[in-house]
């Protein structure tokens, strides 16, 4: 428990970006998960909406520093590759 005024200043700041945090990152999983179905269901047109959407959300979150910019440019590339097999 943080004792000074200082210390329970950071604790508010680090819960207020620890609670943006998830949302992007919740934010990526969510259109990764829509991404996969619709790849699978075979609905490419839709598929490619979700993407431009989960890259959206993963550039954002990288950006925002919320996950590592390397990871960002992996998932990016394993969803390209599972919406176009080449």
């Amino acid at each position: 428990m943080p004792n000074t005024q200082s210390a329970k200043r950071q604790l508010r700041k680090s819960l207020r970006r620890r609670r943006r945090n998830e949302l992007r990152k919740s934010a990526i999983r969510y259109w990764r998960h829509q991404l996969e179905r619709l790849v699978e269901a075979g609905r490419l047109d839709e598929a490619r909406e979700a993407f431009s959407q989960f890259q959206k959300a993963v550039d954002k979150a990288a950006q925002r520093r919320a996950i590592h910019p390397n990871r960002a440019a992996r998932l990016k590339a394993r969803m390209a590759r599972r919406l176009n097999p080449a």
